[in-house]
Protein backbone atom coordinates (compact mmCIF):
# COMPACT_ATOMS: atom_id res chain seq x y z
CA UNK A 1 0.00 0.00 0.00
CA UNK A 2 1.46 3.87 -1.12
CA UNK A 3 0.27 5.78 1.89
CA UNK A 4 0.43 9.25 -0.12
CA UNK A 5 -1.63 7.85 -2.87
CA UNK A 6 -4.36 5.20 -1.22
CA UNK A 7 -4.73 7.19 2.27
CA UNK A 8 -4.30 10.66 1.10
CA UNK A 9 -6.23 13.37 2.75
CA UNK A 10 -6.48 17.04 1.48
CA UNK A 11 -3.80 17.49 4.23
CA UNK A 12 -1.49 15.15 2.50
CA UNK A 13 -1.43 16.82 -0.84
CA UNK A 14 -0.94 19.43 0.99
CA UNK A 15 1.80 18.59 2.47
CA UNK A 16 3.33 17.60 -0.79
CA UNK A 17 2.73 20.62 -2.38
CA UNK A 18 4.52 22.51 0.30
CA UNK A 19 7.52 19.55 0.16
CA UNK A 20 8.02 20.12 -3.72
CA UNK A 21 7.57 23.99 -3.34
CA UNK A 22 10.81 24.00 -0.87
CA UNK A 23 12.35 21.56 -3.16
CA UNK A 24 12.21 24.20 -6.04
CA UNK A 25 13.41 27.15 -3.67
CA UNK A 26 16.91 27.94 -3.69
CA UNK A 27 19.05 29.27 -1.40
CA UNK A 28 22.83 28.57 -1.46
CA UNK A 29 24.68 25.52 -2.54
CA UNK A 30 28.69 24.67 -2.80
CA UNK A 31 30.13 25.24 -6.05
CA UNK A 32 33.16 24.62 -7.96
CA UNK A 33 34.57 26.96 -10.89
CA UNK A 34 34.01 25.63 -14.35
CA UNK A 35 35.54 28.76 -15.77
CA UNK A 36 36.15 32.09 -15.43
CA UNK A 37 35.68 35.29 -17.05
CA UNK A 38 37.99 38.19 -15.83
CA UNK A 39 36.93 41.05 -18.38
CA UNK A 40 33.27 40.63 -16.99
CA UNK A 41 34.12 38.96 -13.34
CA UNK A 42 31.56 35.99 -13.72
CA UNK A 43 32.40 32.62 -13.24
CA UNK A 44 30.53 29.14 -14.99
CA UNK A 45 30.17 26.95 -11.80
CA UNK A 46 29.17 23.17 -11.11
CA UNK A 47 27.24 22.58 -8.20
CA UNK A 48 28.78 20.51 -5.29
CA UNK A 49 24.82 19.37 -4.45
CA UNK A 50 23.05 16.81 -6.69
CA UNK A 51 19.39 17.26 -6.97
CA UNK A 52 17.63 14.36 -5.30
CA UNK A 53 15.09 12.67 -7.84
CA UNK A 54 11.67 11.14 -6.23
CA UNK A 55 13.07 7.46 -7.08
CA UNK A 56 15.82 8.40 -4.54
CA UNK A 57 18.34 8.75 -7.72
CA UNK A 58 20.66 11.67 -8.30
CA UNK A 59 21.27 14.10 -10.93
CA UNK A 60 23.75 16.95 -11.80
CA UNK A 61 22.27 20.46 -11.11
CA UNK A 62 22.71 21.89 -14.51
CA UNK A 63 26.07 24.08 -15.15
CA UNK A 64 25.54 27.94 -13.47
CA UNK A 65 26.42 30.36 -16.08
CA UNK A 66 27.46 33.96 -16.09
CA UNK A 67 27.42 34.07 -12.13
CA UNK A 68 28.63 37.34 -10.89
CA UNK A 69 31.34 36.91 -8.43
CA UNK A 70 32.43 38.59 -4.93
CA UNK A 71 35.50 39.98 -4.37
CA UNK A 72 35.93 42.24 -1.89
CA UNK A 73 35.89 46.05 -2.74
CA UNK A 74 34.87 49.54 -1.25
CA UNK A 75 35.88 53.02 -1.41
CA UNK A 76 37.93 53.01 -4.64
CA UNK A 77 39.65 49.80 -4.16
CA UNK A 78 39.07 46.05 -4.65
CA UNK A 79 41.22 42.83 -3.46
CA UNK A 80 41.27 40.63 -7.02
CA UNK A 81 42.75 37.43 -7.68
CA UNK A 82 42.52 34.96 -10.71
CA UNK A 83 39.67 32.25 -10.28
CA UNK A 84 41.00 28.87 -11.51
CA UNK A 85 38.65 25.92 -12.57
CA UNK A 86 38.19 23.52 -9.42
CA UNK A 87 38.38 26.60 -6.79
CA UNK A 88 35.50 26.15 -4.17
CA UNK A 89 33.09 28.18 -3.18
CA UNK A 90 29.32 28.85 -2.25
CA UNK A 91 26.79 30.21 -4.95
CA UNK A 92 24.03 32.21 -3.27
CA UNK A 93 20.43 32.96 -5.18
CA UNK A 94 18.33 36.03 -5.15
CA UNK A 95 15.18 35.60 -3.93
CA UNK A 96 14.12 38.28 -6.97
CA UNK A 97 15.38 38.28 -10.59
CA UNK A 98 18.69 39.90 -10.81
CA UNK A 99 18.43 40.95 -14.99
CA UNK A 100 17.73 44.38 -14.80
CA UNK A 101 20.02 45.03 -11.89
CA UNK A 102 23.32 43.24 -13.40
CA UNK A 103 22.91 44.76 -16.91
CA UNK A 104 22.37 48.00 -15.31
CA UNK A 105 23.41 48.90 -11.85
CA UNK A 106 20.21 50.51 -11.00
CA UNK A 107 17.49 49.65 -9.23
CA UNK A 108 14.39 47.66 -11.07
CA UNK A 109 11.79 45.54 -10.89
CA UNK A 110 12.16 42.13 -11.45
CA UNK A 111 12.55 41.17 -15.04
CA UNK A 112 10.58 38.01 -14.59
CA UNK A 113 8.64 36.39 -11.99
CA UNK A 114 11.20 33.60 -11.03
CA UNK A 115 11.81 33.09 -7.16
CA UNK A 116 15.40 31.34 -5.35
CA UNK A 117 15.94 30.48 -9.10
CA UNK A 118 18.98 28.61 -10.15
CA UNK A 119 19.39 31.28 -13.05
CA UNK A 120 20.21 34.11 -10.21
CA UNK A 121 23.36 32.98 -8.68
CA UNK A 122 26.32 34.81 -7.47
CA UNK A 123 28.96 33.26 -6.15
CA UNK A 124 31.24 34.06 -3.02
CA UNK A 125 34.91 32.08 -3.61
CA UNK A 126 36.62 30.89 -0.63
CA UNK A 127 34.16 28.35 1.16
CA UNK A 128 35.92 25.37 0.82
CA UNK A 129 35.22 21.19 1.33
CA UNK A 130 37.85 19.53 4.60
CA UNK A 131 40.28 18.30 1.48
CA UNK A 132 40.54 21.84 0.39
CA UNK A 133 41.57 23.65 3.55
CA UNK A 134 44.78 25.73 3.91
CA UNK A 135 47.51 24.08 4.87
CA UNK A 136 50.02 25.19 7.68
CA UNK A 137 47.41 28.55 8.25
CA UNK A 138 48.85 31.56 9.79
CA UNK A 139 47.07 32.09 13.59
CA UNK A 140 49.60 35.20 14.01
CA UNK A 141 47.33 38.18 11.57
CA UNK A 142 46.61 39.02 9.31
CA UNK A 143 48.12 37.02 6.01
CA UNK A 144 47.68 37.38 2.02
CA UNK A 145 49.31 34.31 0.64
CA UNK A 146 49.94 31.61 -2.05
CA UNK A 147 48.40 28.62 -0.94
CA UNK A 148 51.65 26.86 0.14
CA UNK A 149 52.52 29.83 1.97
CA UNK A 150 55.55 30.25 0.43
CA UNK A 151 55.30 34.13 -0.79
CA UNK A 152 53.14 36.26 1.24
CA UNK A 153 52.59 39.45 3.47
CA UNK A 154 51.70 39.63 7.12
CA UNK A 155 50.21 41.89 9.00
CA UNK A 156 50.81 41.13 12.76
CA UNK A 157 50.54 43.29 16.06
CA UNK A 158 53.05 45.61 14.97
CA UNK A 159 55.75 44.45 12.30
CA UNK A 160 54.55 43.85 9.04
CA UNK A 161 56.61 40.47 7.40
CA UNK A 162 57.29 39.57 3.56
CA UNK A 163 58.58 36.87 1.79
CA UNK A 164 59.32 37.05 -1.73
CA UNK A 165 60.73 38.90 -4.64
CA UNK A 166 59.62 42.42 -4.79
CA UNK A 167 59.10 44.49 -8.04
CA UNK A 168 58.27 48.65 -6.98
CA UNK A 169 57.65 50.82 -9.72
CA UNK A 170 57.28 54.63 -7.96
CA UNK A 171 58.82 56.32 -4.87
CA UNK A 172 60.01 55.46 -1.98
CA UNK A 173 60.38 57.31 1.68
CA UNK A 174 61.86 55.73 4.18
CA UNK A 175 61.35 56.93 8.02
CA UNK A 176 63.43 55.24 10.79
CA UNK A 177 66.15 52.94 10.86
CA UNK A 178 67.06 50.58 7.65
CA UNK A 179 69.22 47.89 7.99
CA UNK A 180 69.65 44.79 5.49
CA UNK A 181 71.71 41.57 5.03
CA UNK A 182 71.69 41.38 2.43
CA UNK A 183 73.32 43.15 -1.01
CA UNK A 184 71.46 46.91 -1.71
CA UNK A 185 72.40 47.38 -5.86
CA UNK A 186 71.30 50.33 -7.96
CA UNK A 187 71.93 50.59 -11.62
CA UNK A 188 72.20 54.82 -11.33
CA UNK A 189 73.47 55.46 -8.27
CA UNK A 190 72.94 55.60 -4.37
CA UNK A 191 73.11 58.80 -2.48
CA UNK A 192 73.83 59.47 1.86
CA UNK A 193 73.72 62.43 3.11
CA UNK A 194 73.76 64.09 -0.17
CA UNK A 195 76.52 62.70 -1.40
CA UNK A 196 76.76 60.12 -4.30
CA UNK A 197 77.93 56.73 -3.90
CA UNK A 198 78.72 56.50 -7.88
CA UNK A 199 80.75 59.73 -7.80
CA UNK A 200 81.68 61.12 -4.83
CA UNK A 201 85.49 62.18 -3.95
CA UNK A 202 87.56 61.89 -0.82
CA UNK A 203 90.59 63.94 0.54
CA UNK A 204 94.17 62.70 -0.23
CA UNK A 205 96.34 62.28 2.34
CA UNK A 206 98.98 65.28 0.36
CA UNK A 207 95.60 67.68 -0.23
CA UNK A 208 94.26 66.71 -3.56
CA UNK A 209 90.95 64.44 -3.90
CA UNK A 210 90.66 60.78 -4.62
CA UNK A 211 89.42 59.55 -8.02
CA UNK A 212 85.71 58.62 -8.29
CA UNK A 213 84.77 54.98 -7.13
CA UNK A 214 85.07 52.40 -9.10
Amino acid sequence: MNYSRDLATPETATDLQIQQDRLNLHTALPAKVVSFDPSKQTVTLAAQIKMQLSDGSGADIPPLVDVPVSFPRGGGFAVTFPLKAGDEGIAIFSERCIDGWWQSSEASLPLDFRLHDLSDAMFIPGICSTPRTIKSFFTGGLSMQTLDGGTYIRIENGSIKIKGNIEHNGDTKQKGKYSSTGIISSDVDVMAAGKSGKSHKHSGDSGGKTGEPE
